[in-house]
């Protein structure tokens, strides 16, 4: 039971929260009534009494308020003569019972309510000539009608009544039980609420209210499941909506990129870029003197265009140039327009060497059957010498095509590598797009 009363009390002050940021909960309210005391001897003549209060409103339905209430009652004709004045100070609690219903807008400019609370009742008069001075708690209890001028200004007519624990302002004890002590104020006033809100709570449809958040949180549910590129990652935590179909992404839905060289690894040439290195807009580290060593391998990095070198870049004549490898999708023998770079490399050396005789070999990974992969790796070295010929002008009759299939691999294609994907996840990557290639040695 006070585990049940404890989730009813975060659940009342989470819904106090939601609503006090939304709308205007705060008034101050001035009354003037008429008074009539209960019980055998009774006042008479027009008794007047005057209020104010502030008010706090928690949710819709439910309101607190803190009440001043003063007046006089008086009986100058009865047997028992009496004048006596008293202030009421009370901390009460209301109920809006229309917003209990479902009621249309047009009627939402009325609210309903019944009240009540503890109070602290001080009062002093004279009666048959004998001075009294008392106080004693009270219990109000009421009930009101409100009309909404405005989202502002509201109207009041409220009827309560005023139950001590002692003699009552007369100042007479007529029973034990305290209603007979009391009395009744029937006032009209009016309130003011303050905010920097449009609307005030009082007057909000609760249900609308709960109707419109359960409708957002449902667009929001909903919107986890889109995923308009389908890459598993929904729109909601996407920061790239458009990632082409098939691409592996990490968290964020960003395309992959191992070697976090800035270029995902779909477009990547070269996705096993040294770590910190320049690359360019495919991927591959620059070289700045086109002789097709990297700049972090190249020991000569300003080398004349179209001299031959060595694996490090320095410049040297004749056979054991350094000549770029030529890579190949899977089961492709197309060369790629990103290899164009490395084939004009290759053609500015034949060019400024008219000598050199180019061997051209073709590798292949270890898919499929020796036979299809020795004329695969063929179809590739032929397709390198009709680029070089055909583009850059290179006289096939110093080229000669030859085939190596799936034999001397440069990778042991049943390993892996891991790598950080760039958003600390690990990726294994296989190394058998190294084995599609076209190699050159110049004889």
């Amino acid at each position: 039971m006070k585990k049940l009363f404890s989730i009813y009390l975060l659940a009342f002050l989470f819904s106090v929260g939601v609503y006090a940021q939304k709308y205007n909960s705060f008034s101050v309210s001035t009354s003037l009534g008429m008074l009539t005391e209960l019980g055998e001897f009774k006042s008479d003549g027009t008794n007047l009494s005057y209020g104010f209060s502030l008010d706090k409103q928690l949710t819709p339905a439910f309101g607190i308020s803190g009440n001043f209430l003063a007046g006089g009652l008086a009986n100058n004709e009865g047997q028992y003569n009496f004048e006596s004045t008293f202030s009421l100070f009370s901390f009460e609690g209301s109920f809006n019972i229309l917003n209990a219903f479902d009621l249309p807008k047009d009627y939402r400019k009325f609210s309903f309510y019944l009240g009540g609370g503890i109070g602290f009742l001080a009062y002093n008069g004279e009666g048959n000539n004998v001075d009294f001075d008392d106080n004693s708690l009270a219990i109000p209890l009421g009930m009101g009608l409100k009309y909404r001028v405005s989202e502002k200004i509201q109207t009041t007519l409220d009827f309560s009544c005023v139950a001590p624990f002692g003699n009552g302002v007369d100042n007479i004890s007529e029973s034990d039980f305290p209603i007979t002590e009391g009395f009744t104020n029937l006032s009209v006033g009016f309130s003011y609420l303050f905010g920097k809100n449009e609307k005030s709570m009082e007057w909000v449809n609760p249900i609308d209210v709960i109707s419109n958040q359960v409708n957002r949180n449902t667009q929001e549910i909903e919107g986890l499941s889109i995923d308009s590129d389908g890459d598993g990652v929904s729109d909601k935590f996407d920061l790239d909506k458009n990632t082409p179909k098939g691409v592996a992404v990490d968290g964020s839905g960003r395309p992959l990129d191992v070697d976090n060289d800035g270029v995902a690894d779909y477009k990547d040439l070269d996705p096993f870029s040294s770590p910190g290195v320049n690359v360019d807009s495919n991927g591959r580290e620059l070289d700045d003197d086109q002789d097709g060593v990297p700049n972090s391998q190249d020991f000569e990095p300003n080398t004349k265009s179209g001299a031959t070198v060595n694996f490090q870049g320095q410049e040297i004549a004749g056979k054991g140039a350094y000549l770029p490898s030529i890579y190949f999708d899977f089961n492709s023998s197309k060369v790629q327009y990103a290899n164009y770079e490395r084939l004009a490399i290759i053609a500015s050396i034949m060019k400024n060497n008219p000598s050199f005789k180019l061997r051209v070999i073709g590798y292949a990974d270890s898919v499929g059957s020796e036979n299809s992969n020795y004329k695969l790796a063929l179809k590739r070295a032929n397709a390198v010498i009709d680029n070089l010929s055909s583009i850059f002008g290179i006289s096939k009759s110093r080229m000669v095509a030859d085939s190596k299939g799936e034999q001397q691999p440069l990778v042991d294609e049943n390993k892996s590598i891991v790598i950080d994907g760039g958003d600390g996840t690990q990726v294994s990557k296989n190394l058998s797009n190294i084995n599609r290639r076209v190699e050159f040695i110049i004889e």
